[in-house]
């Protein structure tokens, strides 16, 4: 077991994490007890253009807010057996999503940009949703479609799934943790629900949302 009051991650933070900057998990062993999950999906080859939609109006009666996010990464060319891959496409960087709001239910429906597929051999999204609230949350609707029509706004769409479902629970950061540091200090891990490993837990860094991260927990220490 980690010293009390922390937590043990795989790999080390990519970003410097601020004592404002929230741990989310969900209550319970194993994968699905995670906040946050990654999913990929496979392209069409016969498209030339994709989006994904995030429909958090899923259920109106059991959403809360999300982070969510889409990357893509593309097949262009094979000379001599080498090929040449892509990475680093943001289609959406990471964003909240509100919950469905009475009279104003688009506040819960998030659109990324166009992803450009057209000379790609074969092509991947990467698409990652967080439970970033403690609302009971019934699951995020993705919807991944392909570009129809030339230069017209005609979608298809090729998959569709529900995102992490659960009540999610929120923990602080007790100090100041720099980039690459694997031991982070948390206030009350087991209170927080930390106790339960190993599996992907959700940093939001509630400052700048681009330092999101999801980390793989290893390891937890007693509450002080």
């Amino acid at each position: 077991m980690s010293a009390v009051d922390t937590i043990v991650i795989l790999d080390g933070l990519m970003q410097q994490k601020e004592t404002t900057s929230d741990i989310w998990t969900i209550d319970g062993d194993g994968s699905a007890y995670e906040a946050v999950k990654s999913y990929t999906v496979k392209c069409p080859l016969t498209a030339s253009g994709v989006r994904v939609i995030f429909n958090n109006n899923y259920d109106v009666g059991g959403a809360s807010r999300v982070h969510v996010r889409v990357r893509m990464t593309k097949l262009t060319s094979i000379t001599g057996g080498v090929p040449t891959k892509t990475e680093n496409t943001q289609l959406l960087e990471w964003t909240a999503v509100a919950a469905w709001a009475a009279g104003d239910p688009a506040v819960g429906v998030q659109e990324t940009s166009i992803g450009d597929i057209s000379a790609a051999i074969e092509a991947t999204l990467h698409i990652d949703c967080a439970i970033t609230s403690t609302t009971a949350h019934t699951g995020t609707e993705i919807i991944c479609q392909a570009r129809s029509e030339n230069a017209l706004d005609e979608w298809t769409t090729f998959c569709q799934f529900i995102g992490p479902i659960g009540t999610a629970t929120k923990s602080d950061f007790a100090a100041q943790e720099a980039a690459a540091q694997t031991t982070l200090s948390i206030t009350n891990p087991t209170a927080g629900n930390l106790n339960h490993v190993p599996k992907f837990i959700f940093l939001e860094d509630t400052v700048d949302i681009t330092k999101c991260e999801i980390a793989y927990q290893t390891d937890f220490g007693a509450d002080a």
